[in-house]
């Protein structure tokens, strides 16, 4: 009997391992594919995991914000789609979208006026004093999103920075955690993982992982990404 158990045991270590590595194979392959970067919101680039943004409007219906706020605009695909989806969930609010320059931003996001466009870096005071403005002005809960320069040092003053603006209930999302070795990308170095990681020993109480939207689709961009302020 002893022995049967052993093997069932075994038996159900190995499925779920197995599991496990085809989570990472997928992961690892949807990235070096690059089929992210061909990824299109009403054609305009959206450099995002789909699973992750089809998530992200899921949170976003359930939250109903007053305030996006997304660092990071590139082409501004995800702009017009948080826009767009903000639109019918929650007419009074406002997608504040900030990047050093907005050169590849189409004139569609340009002329929307449910967003707004900040040229700075994202750690800038400027945006800092903004952003509590605005809160004054759309009062309701916040979702954020990082992804913006990926570097340690740069997504723990972001962080650091929100520590000022966000409230309990609202949502943080950190992008591209998954670079440096998490798994892709072992070369990149200390990125946007290792700034939580810093960030958490200094703050330990300040947010809440949730970790049924990180795994409800089996990988993500931003594992251990997905926090809400306490």
């Amino acid at each position: 009997m002893a022995n049967i158990l052993k093997r069932t045991v075994f038996f159900f270590k190995e499925i779920l391992s197995h599991i496990v590595n085809a989570k990472e194979m997928f992961h690892l392959w949807y990235y070096r594919s690059g089929v992210w970067e061909t990824t299109y919101f009403m054609g305009i680039h959206c450099c995002k995991s789909v699973t992750d943004i089809w998530n992200y409007q899921e949170i976003i219906y359930q939250m109903k914000p007053a305030l996006i706020v997304e660092f990071g605009s590139l082409y501004g695909g995800s702009t017009l789609f948080f826009s767009t989806i903000q639109k019918m969930v929650n007419p009074d609010s406002k997608v504040i979208s900030v990047d050093i320059n907005h050169d590849k931003i189409p004139e569609i996001v340009r002329r929307d006026p449910h967003i707004e466009l900040i040229s700075c870096s994202s750690t800038d005071a400027l945006v800092e004093n903004r952003l509590k403005e605005l809160r004054n002005i759309y009062r309701g809960p916040m979702f954020t999103i990082l992804d913006s320069d990926h570097s340690k040092k740069h997504v723990l003053k972001e962080m650091e920075m929100l520590r000022g603006i966000l409230v309990a209930g609202d949502y943080l999302i950190v992008e591209d955690s998954n670079v440096s070795g998490h798994p892709v990308r072992p070369d990149f170095g200390d990125g946007p993982m290792e700034a939580m990681d810093e960030y958490m020993k200094r703050y330990p109480d300040d947010y809440e992982r949730d970790i049924q939207r990180e795994n409800k689709f089996g990988f993500t961009f931003a594992p251990k990404g997905f926090l809400i302020k306490k």
